[in-house]
């Protein structure tokens, strides 16, 4: 209800996720979770989403409209909120799962699509999977060498977001086609950008995006060299970008989807990437989705609702959620790790070097109030989190 609510009332209003966003000092991300239902702002946030809309909070939340209540129940909207959170804390795992499943069959099925058709290798027919799709399942069209290699560049020159830690950049593409003109090369893909960090022991892709788009190249003594990158636009103008961008025959494509199959073959790409990346600075862990990773809430150790939000007012560096994430910093490489202590009742930061372990910040916080401990004794040593998947590579 709250994930549709917002939606509704951001189209109804005339804003873009992207404008909505800058109204609210959000990342765009941000709001993509809230109407996917991935998560919900706090009750803050809410309370100023609602003013922008003009509306009571409460109403958002699916309550019936009060007249005559004069101020918002803040009390009563962050209960509602933490019980909406405890719901999705649940299913996040499996949502985000999906989520990245279903952006990359959006996106690639149709990429392969049109990369048969200029190929000429196949014409519309029905499916076999999916006989009233009216499409053939086709592969994607391969480049020579220099092309691909071009486009592998040009994918990986795209940052999928700079406001997540990572270290290790992989892309896959699938290719609908080309077009030859004077010298001049045009590809139309589907690029798929990730960037891999270390999670709970796991080599993960803490960020990515996957984005239709049409590659220019101009042919020069030593290859092709890129001369513009034009991308579908996020938001409600994404279906009239890729009309824009793209032949007819590729727009279908694009919407159609790729097969689990093919999603799948594009991931274990990156994967493979991710893997030699670690053999490079000689590190063990597997690889997995960031979606097969076992989340554990702060919430799951007893912290209350308040403690919670007021700890992402902090924003702190440190994860909020149990585990840790690693960052490299001026060559050194850090441990930031979020744990909880149930039989003290605090929930703690700490920061630690990765070779050491040397313990260089530390934060206590009290799991009931959200209060920051003041002088906080560190403990000798930390131990780092190693979690649970539900599958690697």
């Amino acid at each position: 209800m709250l994930s549709q609510n917002i939606k509704n009332y951001r189209k109804q209003n005339g804003y873009t996720q992207e404008t909505f966003a800058q109204e609210l000092g959000v990342v765009r991300q941000t709001v993509s979770k809230w109407e996917k239902g991935y998560s919900v702002p706090d009750a803050v946030m809410l309370e100023k989403i609602a003013e922008l809309f003009e509306v009571p909070a409460g109403e958002l939340l699916g309550e019936v409209r009060n007249d005559h209540e004069e101020k918002t129940d803040l009390k009563r909207i962050s209960e509602q909120l933490s019980i909406l959170n405890n719901q999705f804390a649940k299913e996040l795992s499996r949502k985000r799962k999906n989520r990245k499943t279903a952006v990359i069959v959006l996106t690639a099925v149709s990429a392969i699509i049109a990369i048969a058709f200029l190929a000429g290798l196949i014409s519309i027919g029905r499916n076999i999977a999916d006989p009233d799709s009216g499409f053939i399942t086709p592969a994607s069209v391969s480049l020579e060498k220099d092309l691909e290699d071009a486009v592998a560049g040009a994918a990986l020159a795209q940052d999928p977001d700079s406001a997540v830690d990572g270290e290790f950049p992989a892309e896959s593409h699938f290719v609908f086609g080309t077009k030859e003109k004077n010298g001049a090369v045009k590809v139309y893909l589907l690029e798929d950008r990730r960037v891999f960090g270390f999670k709970n022991g796991f080599f993960t892709d803490v960020s990515g995006s996957v984005v239709p788009a049409v590659y220019s190249f101009e042919k020069t003594g030593g290859g092709y060299k890129l001369t513009e990158r034009q991308a579908a636009r996020d938001g409600g103008e994404y279906l009239s970008s890729i009309e824009d961008l793209f032949p007819d025959r590729y727009v279908k494509m694009i919407l159609h989807g790729l097969t689990e199959e093919q999603s799948e073959l594009m991931w274990k790409n990156q994967a493979a990437a991710a893997k030699a990346y670690l053999d490079s600075i000689e590190r063990s862990e597997s690889v997995a989705k960031y979606g097969d990773i076992e989340t554990l809430y702060l919430t799951d150790f007893g912290v209350t609702t308040e403690a919670q939000n007021r700890i992402l007012e902090m924003k702190f560096e440190y994860d909020v959620t149990f585990g840790n994430h690693e960052r490299l910093e001026n060559g050194k490489r850090f441990v930031y790790q979020t744990g909880c202590d149930e039989e003290e009742g605090i929930v703690t930061f700490t920061k630690f070097e990765y070779e050491t372990g040397r313990i260089t910040e530390y934060i206590a916080v009290d799991g009931t109030t959200g209060e920051t401990i003041k002088n906080a004794e560190p403990p000798k040593s930390v131990e780092y989190f190693r979690g649970a998947a539900s599958k690697t590579y």
